[in-house]
């Protein structure tokens, strides 16, 4: 049953983008990426450092450092889907992210790990987390603000 949440959690975002506008995706994709970026230096640091453990949500056996269905499916799609309705609108969107990583790591977090998807091993608390997630939202939003300039100055200079 895992294994089928686990895939699902990889294969299924991505169908909802056919939901959206292609400009639209393409507009957001580089700020999910950079957060994927951002997301995989995080696990990688918390495996070095002992934090938390994620190797119960491995797929492929080579991912037990960095969970591939969450980082590289379901969350990139969230942030493009969070973009796509609160950006440029920056209270929204920070307000978004604290009650999504509240949400995740109060309701979700605690489900997966009765059922086994995810270690119960942590050894930051909880608000650090949410407020770490919160943080990298805070990042990618610069990132974002960033790039739709660089696109704007590319687009007039063309």
């Amino acid at each position: 049953m895992n294994q089928i949440i686990l895939w699902s959690l990889l294969i299924l975002p991505y169908a909802s983008l056919f939901l959206l506008n292609m400009d639209t995706v393409r507009r957001y994709m580089p700020v999910a990426l950079f957060m994927t970026a951002i997301h995989t230096l995080a696990y990688q640091a918390a495996y070095h450092y002992g934090w938390w453990n994620e190797a119960d949500s491995s797929l492929f056996g080579w991912d037990k450092v960095v969970p591939v269905p969450w980082v590289y499916g379901a969350y990139l799609v969230i942030v493009i889907w969070v973009f796509h309705f609160t950006f440029r609108k920056f209270w929204l969107y920070l307000t978004v992210n604290i009650l999504l990583g509240v949400l995740f790591m109060y309701i979700v977090y605690p489900i997966w790990q009765r059922i086994g998807i995810v270690s119960s091993e942590s050894t930051l608390p909880t608000i650090a987390i949410v407020a770490m997630m919160v943080g990298f939202s805070l990042i990618i939003y610069l990132y974002q603000l960033w790039q739709g300039e660089v696109f704007k100055k590319a687009n007039t200079n063309s």
